[in-house]
């Protein structure tokens, strides 16, 4: 499945699909949408709050359904992410977003209902920008650049040197799958569900954010003693931001950690490529072929949007 190509002057959806948002980054990051040309439909969950959530299970499944229904929004941006998506996979409407495709962008949490929506229904999405994140604080011209540059990318393909990005070649090698992954703690949460896709020949990018490192080996051993490791065609490892130990704390480093468990793999790997979590970051289309080519140091994103 392709995305439609982006009308001139389209509708950004905004809804909160998990966590309540900040209130005055929120507004930024929709000023910042509306400065760029576009109209900005607000999602009920903006003003909402139940707990941490913005909203209980109900409004935010409600919420997510209205923007694919909606015939003037054209794209779904989340607000931020933080925890909720796993609560409501099982209660998603998967014809109703199969009949109604959209880019539907976010990253974090919102990787859950990305990952389970290509698993129900084969329809890409974006790990990109958030409006109460990166929009709402100050978007970087990097983060920017390779954000609009894909959502407007009228190529067959989107290509990414290493030498721009500041990515590492860990693993040489070459691979060609589709990419699938998000952030590490919300894939390894997928695991015996029926929504986590199969990761046979694929390229898997894998990310997080605040994690000590023995949960991110924790994780890793996780999607190890699953299988995933053996499936794949090649792996992408992003800057796992906050990642690290308390002061004095007896512990493997995070490069420890990932050199244990990948340093005798036998595919091309990528280390420290910017996205996810950190304020510099590549888009990353969900559910598109990549072709990774950890030799010369160029990955290439086939386009997700009817050219």
């Amino acid at each position: 499945m392709k995305l439609g190509k982006l009308k001139n002057n389209p509708t950004v959806g905004v809804i909160a699909p998990a966590y309540i948002p900040v209130q005055e980054r929120l507004e930024q990051g929709i000023l910042y949408l509306e400065n760029r040309g576009f109209h900005v439909k607000r999602g009920n969950t903006l003003s909402l709050a139940h707990g941490y959530f913005a909203g209980d299970d109900s409004q935010r499944l409600s919420d997510l359904h209205q923007m694919f229904l909606d015939p003037e929004v054209d794209l779904i941006i989340c607000a931020r992410g933080g925890w909720g998506g796993l609560r409501i996979v099982d209660k998603l409407d998967y014809d109703l977003i199969a009949n109604h495709p959209k880019p539907f962008i976010g990253y974090s949490d919102v990787t859950t209902l990305q990952l389970a929506i290509w698993k129900m229904t084969g329809m890409p999405s974006l790990s990109g920008p958030m409006v109460a994140v990166e929009m709402g604080r100050g978007i970087e011209a990097f983060t920017a650049e390779h954000f609009w540059g894909q959502i407007y990318n009228r190529s067959e393909k989107y290509p990414i040197s290493l030498s721009e990005s500041g990515g590492q070649i860990f693993r040489a090698g070459k691979a060609k799958g589709t990419l699938l992954g998000g952030c590490l703690s919300m894939v390894a949460g997928l695991l015996g569900t029926p929504y986590i896709p199969d990761f046979t020949d694929t390229i898997l990018f894998l990310e997080d954010v605040g994690e000590k490192p023995y949960r991110i080996d924790r994780y890793l051993a996780q999607l190890t003693q699953a299988g995933v490791f053996e499936k794949i065609k090649g792996l992408i490892l992003g800057k796992f931001e906050d990642c690290v130990e308390d002061p004095g704390e007896v512990t493997f480093s995070l490069p420890e950690i990932l050199s244990d468990y990948f340093r005798h793999i036998n595919l091309p790997v990528i280390v420290e490529f910017p996205y996810g979590h950190g304020a510099k970051k590549i888009t990353m289309p969900i559910g598109g072929e990549c072709e990774l080519d950890a030799q010369s140091g160029i990955i290439s994103f086939a386009n997700i949007f009817s050219t």
